[in-house]
């Protein structure tokens, strides 16, 4: 085995793992405040799977837009259903 040292840092390559961390990095598009309340958000939610049966250029438009956006498919429908549900709660 070659012992070339590495470019970066790895915290688990130590024999004692106690002091290893992976802190959360806020996505440098959001504001701090607003980071802050959706860490808080999401840790009190608990999440489930949902299944459900959607027209297919629906489902096209949404994994298109998902990869625009660089985020997962989940994450783009939730924020979408929340915004809807936002909008019609608001209205009524």
């Amino acid at each position: 085995m070659s012992k070339k040292k590495s470019l970066g840092h790895n915290p688990l390559s130590y024999s004692t793992r106690a002091h290893a961390s992976f802190d959360f990095i806020t996505p440098s598009y959001k504001e701090e405040e607003e980071v802050e309340e959706s860490v808080k958000q999401e840790k009190k939610v608990n999440k489930v799977t949902a299944s459900y049966y959607l027209e297919e250029p629906l489902v096209d438009k949404v994994r298109d837009l998902a990869d625009q956006k660089d985020t997962s498919y989940s994450a783009l429908v939730n924020d979408l259903l929340k915004d809807s549900l936002r909008n019609i709660t608001s209205k009524s």
